[in-house]
């Protein structure tokens, strides 16, 4: 007689969220990867590096538009500690202006530090402009803390495309790179705009934001070390970009970011698997907590151990595939993606990591990390780009992020268990050494 098998229903809408998560970050992957190549081709490594070049930039001060709510809100969220209309209320405000203070900073950093591009200031000014209407997508955590992703996925997934067939026709068109970065501002705003529609249809009611000025001043205050630390996140990812884009030139860029890309392509999994879990993460502390750290202990294992697997057969895979991708002007990233990849075992886990801390109440706790790895990063990147441009780039990045755990195990008592966590997940192998006595125990 087959024995049946039960799926418990806090579990049952855990795997349904994450499903629609990962749906939507995989089509979004395979999207990316597919539109950098035929932009990277079309393009060339000069014009490809003027365009990473802005979205670098833009990216770098996201996290002012942000202020570190994003998972703030999602935690609010979860926990029901407000209305809905309460919470989003007040973090778009909040959100608005940290978007006015990054547009500012944008156009003053391109324009005080411009790479060879007419009027380079002005498109990034626009192109971080455009974040001004994504200021209400913290709807999206409302659906994540409801575990009913689904509407807002497929508002995305539609305009994510529409805008794909428009880049295709640039191309085809015979568009400067300016028009594809006018194209990633317009699909911006019109995400934004989806997302709206989707919390329009799902509730039936339309947004009605309410603000309460003494939540706010509580979200800025536990919001900071969160925007903190993801400030120093996207230095670790993108200040390589505006260094090379100062120190070496534009074509350098350009083919250092191709291997970037095609590096950074499925960190998004372990980060979707690890936000869609959250709300479960947050019931667990509190019902199971020994069972919770068994998980969290487990999931890194096994993000870490897909990482390496990635990184050591880039030996083989990377050299064939940036010549199929894109070309013999990109031959140069097929190095710089075998030291870059190695990243992933870091950040696969650091996903986990940073969720566990917030469900602890640790809001400083991302902000120390981030900050150690970043301080290191861009040291070492004045150090070695000079020498060794986009494979010292890619050196110094690795350093970084192995340094970050390392560093802060012994030093700071409030992190120590996750970190430990994390050392232990980077070197995974030792799961199959745990495991091979057991196999043997009683034989003779």
């Amino acid at each position: 007689m087959l024995r049946s098998f039960s799926i418990s229903q806090a579990r049952a809408r855990i795997l349904k969220s994450g499903g629609w998560l990962l749906s939507r970050q995989i089509i979004n992957m395979l999207n990316t990867l597919v539109l950098s190549v035929l932009i990277a081709r079309h393009l060339g490594p000069e014009g490809f590096g003027v365009l990473s070049y802005a979205v670098s930039l833009v990216a770098l001060v996201a996290p002012l538009t942000t202020l570190g709510l994003r998972n703030l809100s999602l935690r609010e969220y979860a926990m029901k500690s407000a209305g809905r209309d309460e919470i989003l209320g007040t973090v778009t405000l909040l959100r608005l202006a940290g978007t006015v203070l990054s547009v500012a900073i944008v156009y003053g950093v391109a324009s005080r530090f411009p790479i060879d591009h007419a009027h380079i200031a002005i498109f990034c000014a626009v192109l971080a402009g455009a974040g001004l209407f994504k200021t209400v997508d913290t709807i999206q955590e409302y659906f994540i803390a409801d575990q009913n992703p689904r509407p807002f996925v497929i508002y995305s997934v539609v305009i994510l495309l529409t805008f794909s067939l428009l880049k295709i026709a640039l191309i085809l068109m015979g568009q400067s790179v300016n028009a594809f970065i006018l194209a990633n501002a317009g699909q911006t705003v019109a995400q934004s705009f989806g997302v709206v529609l989707a919390y329009r249809r799902y509730t039936g009611a339309p947004l009605n934001l309410r603000v309460d000025l003494r939540r706010g001043l509580r979200y800025l205050r536990q919001g900071f070390p969160l925007m903190l630390g993801a400030l120093s996140a996207v230095i670790y990812l993108k200040i390589d970009i505006l260094f090379l884009s100062y120190m070496v030139g534009k074509e350098v860029t350009g083919v250092y970011s191709v291997a970037a890309r095609l590096s950074e392509a499925w960190y998004m999994l372990p980060a979707m698997l690890a936000l869609a879990a959250f709300p479960r993460m947050v019931e667990l502390r509190t019902t199971a907590p020994n069972r919770y750290a068994k998980r969290m202990q487990d999931a890194m294992d096994a993000f870490a151990a897909f990482g390496t697997l990635v990184a050591v057969t880039s030996i083989f895979w990377a050299a064939p595939l940036i010549a199929l991708l894109f070309g013999p002007a990109y031959a140069g990233a097929t190095v710089i993606l075998q030291l870059y990849v190695w990243v992933g075992i870091v950040v696969a886990t650091r996903s986990l990591i940073h969720k566990w801390l917030l469900a602890e109440g640790l809001f400083w706790g991302s902000a120390i990390i981030h900050v150690t790895g970043a301080t290191v990063n861009v040291v070492l990147n004045l150090l070695l780009i000079p020498i060794y441009g986009g494979e010292g780039a890619a050196v110094a990045t690795v350093i970084s992020y192995a340094a970050a755990p390392l560093v802060l195990a012994p030093l700071v008592p409030g992190i120590r268990p996750v970190a430990i966590m994390q050392i232990k997940a980077i070197a995974w192998p030792r799961r199959a050494l745990q495991l091979w006595p057991r196999g043997r125990r009683g034989q003779p």
